[in-house]
């Protein structure tokens, strides 16, 4: 076998292309899928920059759940620029940036040195509306299913709201607005306020929000502020993500939220405790409840004043009554104990006069008894002591016939023989 035969045969069988080859086949390829007419798709903006020429370039993404699935350059050629920035109006800022998602008209293009691209023609923000409005509808269906929208509401808002978290995007006008009013308002009411930047939109808004509101839980303010200027209704979309609403619902301190124009009105105020029109509406609503504050402390006060004062001046005068009452009570008290005492002397003398008297009346009724009890006084009226051995005889059961008895009379003793004896029968 002849190596170098073989090789040859094979060189001859295979059929080389050129990169403008294959180029032009792929143009032809598109030219006929396409037939050179416009096509709507849908991508995200991952990237625009604009040439100083005015052309717009942008890289075009497709991703699901964080993965890339395709990516393409898009053009708006300088020519069509103005009439796409016509078309969007206000939102233009917002719809071509990057993280916004666009619906779009283009035409395939295939360049030999730069491959594919899609060459913009019509952005129609209608569609991208509704697509925001539809997101909208299902953040508000969800956070109805869990009963979100009275969480934050239930909360209390304490009557001097004076540390205030403030979310937001430094250096926009909404931003400026809310620290002007609320800093420099004409009351000179203070505030302690502690600034947490988060962006406001785009993409990236809805995360940065989130992570703002938790650290500004974390402060422990009386409140957190939440303000946007105004925009056009994409330019707020980041307000009706269902994270971010959640995140406020569930924040444990009242959520005051002043998003966009007076026409305004995203989920995220919903949910909040309270939301406000415009950021400069927030902040009028705080200065207007500590000026109301300090005016019922300013009313309360003087009130307070005046009763002290009344209360000072009924106790003078009641001090001076007693001050007069301790000066003649003790007098008026002198003058009833004396009167008291005298009449108690009188009363004392003439009790003791007729105790005395009782007294008296009866030692002298105990005298006449005693002394008509004395055994001379009955010796004197005949009568005659009879003693047997010494002792006086009261039975004549006790004496027996020829007991010696000694007898004595009022004047004089005797000495009897006894011969008979009679006893008188018991009564």
């Amino acid at each position: 076998m002849k190596v170098g035969s073989t090789l040859s045969a094979e060189t001859e069988e295979r059929k080389i292309y050129t990169l403008s080859q294959l180029g032009e086949s792929l143009k032809r390829t598109l030219e006929q899928v396409t037939q050179g007419r416009a096509l709507w798709f849908k991508a995200e903006i991952a990237k625009i920059s604009k040439s100083p020429s005015g052309h717009v370039y942008l890289e075009l993404v497709e991703e699901v759940n964080g993965s890339r699935m395709a990516v393409m350059r898009g053009t708006i050629w300088k020519s069509q620029h103005a009439a796409v920035r016509e078309s969007l109006g206000e939102a233009t800022d917002q719809v071509l940036s990057a993280g916004t998602e666009i619906v779009f008209s283009g035409r395939v293009n295939y360049h030999p040195v730069y491959g594919v691209s899609l060459v913009i023609e019509e952005i129609d923000l209608s569609a991208m509306i509704g697509e925001a409005e539809r997101r909208k509808q299902a953040t508000i269906a969800e956070l109805k299913a869990r009963g979100a929208f009275e969480w934050n509401r239930g909360l209390p808002l304490p009557r001097l709201v004076q540390r205030v978290a403030l979310v937001g995007s430094l250096g926009t006008s909404g931003f400026r607005d809310f620290g002007m009013h609320l800093l420099r308002n004409e009351w000179g009411v203070g505030f302690d306020v502690e600034v947490f930047p988060a962006t406001v939109q785009g993409k990236e808004a809805p995360p940065t929000l989130i992570a703002a509101i938790q650290r500004a839980q974390d402060w422990a303010p009386d409140a957190v502020v939440v303000v946007r200027g105004g925009g056009s209704a994409l330019d707020l979309d980041a307000f009706n993500d269902l994270e971010l609403c959640m995140a406020i619902a569930q924040c444990p301190h009242p959520v005051l939220t002043g998003i966009g124009h007076e026409t305004d009105l995203s989920v995220a105020d919903l949910v909040a405790h309270r939301d406000f029109k415009t950021p400069t509406a927030v902040a009028d609503f705080l200065v207007d409840r500590m000026v109301t504050e300090r005016s019922r402390l300013a009313e309360w006060s003087l009130a307070m004043g005046q009763r002290v004062q009344q209360r000072l001046t009924w106790e003078r005068e009641r001090f001076a009554q007693d001050m007069q009452t301790l000066r003649l009570q003790p007098r008026q008290m002198l003058a009833a104990e004396a009167l008291r005492l005298s009449h108690a002397r009188v009363q004392v003398s003439s009790w003791a006069k007729q105790a005395l008297e009782k007294h008296v009346q009866r030692m002298a009724h105990l005298a006449s008894t005693v002394d008509a009890l004395n055994p001379d006084k009955m010796l004197q009226r005949g009568f005659a002591v009879a003693r047997k051995d010494g002792k006086a005889v009261r039975d004549a059961a006790d004496l027996a016939l020829g007991d010696t008895l000694a007898l004595r009379f009022h004047k004089g003793h005797a000495d009897v023989t006894v011969t008979r004896v009679t006893s008188d029968p018991d009564e």
